[in-house]
């Protein structure tokens, strides 16, 4: 930060104005002029440090808890149950970046994500033709044990937007994702980096949203970045385009 100096840096440089000061004064280790520097450092030190915290709560990507919650007060944004400073943070930059806009589809996906446990959302607009929304919600599972929420859940979100959506959208469903267990089998591999590009699959898998496409390239790029020369994917075969409300998943991860 532009803030920050060394204790070191700001004791040598009150030495210096004590000899400009007072040419031939004794600065060495121990000698009154020291003693006093010394002191003078350290408040000081202490003052840049307070500074250089002042300035971090002042950008809402550097700021601690208390400041990052007064952040998002002031825009109206309330902190659900169970919502580490990471996710309300995340929430917080998107409504930054993507300001309120009278119902598009960024909208309904934090209208959703204002609603306690609710991890994730995806809204696809015209789903159901003209006037039409669908947003698929992903739950949290530390709060609720699965991230395919509940018909509680499901109702709980449909009627918070219902409450605050234009009344331009005519048809609004909230749904829950159908999970697609996506089985993988590559060839190539060998030796002791299967375990490695089995583990890194099944993470990669495991973060895919509703919709989102899977693409033979990627799982080939995993293997190649744990050192595979020649890796070679024989299921799936092609490229995996699950609808909108489909969610893949990891199935049976065969690695060889």
């Amino acid at each position: 930060m532009a803030f920050e100096r060394t204790f070191d840096e700001i004791l040598n440089g009150i030495l210096v104005d004590f000899r400009n000061i007072f040419p031939g004064v004794d600065v060495s280790q121990g000698s009154l002029a020291y003693m006093k520097a010394a002191g003078y450092s350290s408040a000081l030190w202490g003052l840049y440090k307070y500074q250089e915290w002042i300035s971090r709560q002042a950008f809402p990507d550097t700021a601690e808890t208390e400041a990052l919650e007064h952040h998002a007060w002031v825009r109206g944004i309330a902190r659900t149950a169970g919502e580490s400073d990471a996710v309300y943070l995340a929430r917080l930059l998107d409504y930054i970046r993507r300001p309120p806009a009278g119902g598009n589809k960024y909208d309904y996906e934090k209208w959703a994500k204002e609603v306690d446990d609710v991890a994730g959302a995806y809204a696809f607009p015209l789903a159901q033709g003209g006037e039409s929304v669908d947003v698929v919600i992903v739950a949290n599972k530390t709060t609720t044990g699965s991230e395919i929420p509940n018909q509680t859940l499901i109702d709980a979100v449909a009627a918070y937007i219902e409450d605050v959506r234009p009344v331009g959208a005519r048809f609004v469903r909230v749904l829950a994702p159908t999970i697609i267990s996506q089985a993988v089998t590559m060839t190539g591999v060998g030796g002791t980096m299967t375990a490695a590009v089995a583990a890194d699959i099944e993470a990669y898998l495991s973060g895919f949203e509703p919709g989102q496409e899977l693409y033979l390239p990627q799982l080939i790029s995993i293997a190649t970045d744990n050192g595979a020369a020649n890796p070679a994917v024989t299921v799936p075969a092609a490229t995996v385009t699950p609808s909108s409300s489909q969610m893949l998943r990891p199935g049976a991860i065969n690695v060889s």
